[in-house]
């Protein structure tokens, strides 16, 4: 039974919605774990209360990946807008194990399920340790990944990041009932600000020559590298022209050597907010690519909110950028368009400012962190009010199975529901 609830603003009575954040590596600087962070760092405290459970990153058993760490910038952020942090500790990520367990953790010694009424997290999709053991408070899952489908029973409500997702989820047998809409509640306070004097443009440029600067950022990883922007932007280059690239795989600088690009700078990734908002104060196109797509890119949020244009290209993967950037950009199939559509920005004008207006206009309708917000918090009170989509599932959860566990077995389904009604009788 929930001990705690919101009974409403015309109530005698109102106990705040007490909220548990689990997430391995939840202070690095990652999208999923800044959508996180957002949300706890932004809750209404006069009817919720937030921990925040996180540990470092741990080595992954068998496996050279390397999940960004803990974020000094990310720490204060939630430090400064008051969360109580919960650490604890998880020696290595067993990735050879469906659940992909933690081994040598003191999660349990931390976390008491019992102490709260909703969990929230972020992943993937698939049955994840430590969830699976978790089985009396409603879940509330965010999926930043479409890697699989849990529909274990007290998994309430699952947030999607944009249609894209839902329906991939819901194709792969996700449970239509719990879905939710949300998108990445921005919050951004930027100072006025640039990096041309630090970027030395004045040796770089001519004197009175305004160099148009094409560009992304991304986190250092080889395994999502793409080529495309380079390709396409080798095409289109002058000696005006400059390709900006915050983080990302060393592989963008050695694809530039080879395409002999005259003017590409590549510096390394920050997690400081206002290092990125200078970066993109810089930039005039957000030139955008990643090998496996996006489902909803904060990345893309953030360039939107200075009016970027943004242009893009379609992956064997994901697809979800194309919904999130509309008309604020293009989305492409290949290298020569991705070519025309810069040339197009740096040349014409006129639809240069169609595609500013459109990125910020998109940027109000999508990532307004009050409109956001507000969505989030009415999800968290239906689901206290309502927190089981299958009350008949809840019911099974004496038998230690999972919803989808049965639900594919009729015999044994069927033999359960007997069984249940016999007892409640």
């Amino acid at each position: 039974m929930l001990k705690s609830y919101y009974l409403g603003l015309n109530s005698l009575e109102m106990k705040k919605i007490r909220i548990a954040f689990i997430k391995f590596a939840g202070l690095s600087a990652g999208g999923t774990e800044k959508f996180l962070q957002t949300i706890a760092a932004n809750l209404d405290p006069t009817f919720f209360s937030v921990d925040y459970f996180y540990c470092d990153s741990a080595p992954y058993v068998n496996s050279d990946y390397k999940h960004i760490d803990t974020d000094i910038h990310r720490k204060k952020y939630m430090e400064k807008h008051g969360i109580n942090l919960i650490k604890f500790d998880v020696g290595a990520k067993d990735v050879t194990k469906k659940d992909h367990r933690w081994i040598n953790t003191n999660f349990w010694q931390k976390f008491k399920e019992e102490d709260y009424d909703i969990v929230q997290t972020g992943r993937a999709g698939f049955p994840e340790y430590p969830f699976t053991k978790i089985r009396k408070v409603p879940i509330v899952d965010s999926l930043h990944i479409i890697a699989g489908v849990d529909n274990q029973y007290n998994i309430s409500r699952v947030m999607h990041i944009t249609d894209w997702s839902a329906k991939r989820w819901i194709h792969m047998h996700g449970d239509k009932n719990r879905v939710v809409r949300v998108s990445h509640p921005m919050e951004i306070v930027a100072e006025k600000g640039d990096m041309k004097e630090r970027l030395h443009f004045k040796e770089l440029f001519k004197e009175g020559q305004r160099p148009f600067v094409f560009g992304f950022h991304q986190r250092a990883d080889d395994g999502i590298f793409s080529s495309l922007p380079l390709e396409a932007y080798k095409k289109i280059e002058t000696d005006n022209t400059l390709f900006l690239l915050m983080g990302g795989s060393r592989r963008y600088t050695e694809k530039a050597k080879e395409l002999e690009i005259k003017r590409f700078i590549q510096i390394p990734h920050s997690a400081r907010s206002q290092d990125i908002y200078d970066f993109l104060q810089t930039v005039d196109v957000y030139a955008h690519g990643r090998k496996d797509g996006e489902i909803n890119s904060t990345a893309m949020a953030e360039a939107m909110y200075f009016g970027l244009p943004i242009v893009s290209h379609y992956s064997e993967i994901n697809n979800g950028h194309v919904e999130c950037i509309a008309d604020a950009g293009l989305v492409v199939h290949t290298v020569n368009e991705y070519a025309d559509e810069l040339v197009k920005l740096m040349t014409d004008k006129d639809y240069y400012q169609y595609r500013k207006e459109r990125s910020k206009e998109r940027f109000q309708k999508e990532y307004d962190l009050k409109t956001q917000m507000a969505i989030i918090e009415g999800i968290y009170r239906d689901v206290v009010a309502h927190p089981f989509p299958h009350p008949f599932q809840r019911r099974i959860s004496s038998f230690n199975l999972y919803y989808n566990s049965i639900s594919i077995i009729p015999r044994g389904y069927a033999y359960l529901k007997r069984k249940i009604n016999k007892t409640s009788a």
